[in-house]
């Protein structure tokens, strides 16, 4: 259902897109492009992660969206915007922030200075970049289950998901060796019909898309 969501919307079927006001606010105040913007959300490899930063962008996260000026119900501070409170200006947030940037700094060529909307912009980077967005989506993704947590759950038995730094790494790492099992079916059929350029070209495009500090050459040329 989303993808068909993102056709629609980045092929621009329809010549006006009703936008909501969290969506006009987001590109009045905060100069976000909508709808460009989900053309990149689009290239998001990580399912969980992608769906996560789409609803964030488009407004439509289940339980919080029409939640305006009004007192959040887990630190009981006013917003005007949950989204930005709940992922950004939220205590909670603030207080593993500094591991979030430590985190995605580690992990990422591209870096931020902090954990803010800007960060959250995934068209601030190139078309090819993979590392940089699916970071964002990663832990957007684990943001919002750290907030379902707190805002919906009634199970005293359920353990209280954390910001886990090793997870982080451990889902960017898995996504890359799914990516690269990807790209040897193709290498192989390319070199079935030994075609080396093709080859070769195949690599050097992957190895640009998912360098990282800890691995900066993801397939041995």
């Amino acid at each position: 259902m989303l993808k068909e969501i993102y056709y629609l919307i980045i092929s621009q079927k329809y010549e006006s897109i009703r936008r909501t006001e969290g969506q006009k606010t987001l590109m009045a105040i905060h100069n976000i492009n909508i709808p460009h913007i989900f053309e990149y959300i689009n290239r998001i490899s990580h399912q969980k992660g992608r769906n996560t930063l789409f609803r964030f962008f488009s407004r439509t996260l289940p339980g919080i969206n029409y939640n305006r000026n009004t007192i959040c119900k887990i630190c009981n501070k006013r917003f005007t915007d949950p989204y930005l409170h709940l992922f950004i200006d939220y205590q909670h947030i603030k207080g593993i922030e500094k591991s979030i940037t430590t985190t995605f700094n580690k992990l990422s060529i591209i870096k931020i200075k902090c954990w803010n909307l800007e960060a959250m912009e995934t068209c601030k980077t190139n078309k090819t970049e993979k590392v940089y967005p699916n970071l964002v989506g990663i832990i957007t993704h684990t943001l919002w289950t750290i907030i379902c947590y707190k805002l919906f759950n009634e199970d005293q038995d359920k353990k209280e998901p954390t910001f886990n730094p090793t997870k982080i790494e451990n889902e960017l790492n898995n996504l890359i060796k799914l990516e690269k099992f990807t790209l040897i079916k193709k290498l192989e059929t390319y070199e079935k019909y030994n075609n080396d350029n093709n080859r070769n070209l195949l690599i050097y495009k992957f190895n640009t898309a998912w360098q990282n500090p800890i691995n900066p050459l993801p397939v041995p040329i």
